[in-house]
């Protein structure tokens, strides 16, 4: 049973369950031992207690302006101490909670295209 001090993840459990009821092709799935929602069998977003930085993270790419979405409590994933981190993944913590939602489906809606992309391209490929 949660109690009130678990409102982040509260917050990602029904945020994770409404994308699975809600979303075509989207599962529950893990991200090394973190609660994750995947689409392809591809991780887009996990919720993380570990480390200094607990919150929502979402694989949102390289290409992507992460200072252009204006959110205020924010860093880049880096899980290994003697490796950089990985710039196409951010973890969002409770200070903009109320985005998680939006910048879930940003990375699902991101994730979506690039799988476009690539079927489109082995499409036209084939077709050769």
């Amino acid at each position: 049973m949660l109690t009130s001090d678990d409102s982040d993840k509260r917050a990602w459990l029904d945020l994770a369950e409404s994308l699975v009821e809600t979303e075509d092709g989207v599962a529950r799935g893990k991200m090394m031992s973190s609660d994750a929602v995947t689409f392809g069998g591809k991780v887009f977003a996990f919720f993380t207690t570990k480390g200094r930085f607990a919150g929502l993270g979402v694989r949102l790419g390289r290409d992507l302006d992460v200072f252009s979405l204006k959110l205020t409590d924010w860093e880049y994933l880096a899980p290994f101490k003697s490796k950089p981190p990985m710039m196409d993944w951010i973890l969002i913590g409770p200070a903009d909670r109320d985005r998680w939602p939006e910048m879930a489906r940003l990375a699902l809606d991101l994730m979506r295209s690039a799988a476009e992309t690539k079927a489109a391209k082995k499409r036209a490929k084939s077709a050769k």
